[in-house]
């Protein structure tokens, strides 16, 4: 009966495990560059971004979606907040910042496919 009881309550931690680290965290759907930063709503139809630095560097969201293999970016902001409203869906995003000393700007690393369930 005790090994019964003990091959159950291990079982059990192994399933509850296992759902663990299956679970997707709340801030699976923030991409940052530096403190400026997007994030996207579950189904991947739009995404909130941020200039979370006030320098003075315009800021925006660059990206990729279901309805186009086009790059596609959201108007800059600087110093404060946009939202973005898609065509399709998102399949990558990233923040972009301006850099006004280089013809280069900083980018965020991808946050990519699916965007959307994540």
């Amino acid at each position: 009966m005790r090994r019964t009881i003990t091959a159950v309550l291990g079982t059990l931690a192994v399933s509850a495990a296992s759902v663990g680290l299956w679970a997707v965290p709340a801030s699976a759907s923030d991409v940052y560059q530096g403190s400026d930063w997007a994030t996207h709503a579950y189904d991947g139809t739009w995404f909130d971004y941020c200039d979370g630095e006030d320098d003075n560097h315009s800021v925006w969201g660059g990206y990729y979606t279901t309805s186009s293999s086009a790059y596609q970016t959201s108007s800059p902001v600087n110093g404060y907040c946009g939202t973005e409203f898609v065509d399709g869906v998102l399949t990558n995003l990233r923040m972009v910042e301006d850099n006004p000393a280089s013809s280069t700007n900083y980018y965020g690393a991808w946050h990519g496919y699916p965007v959307a369930g994540s």
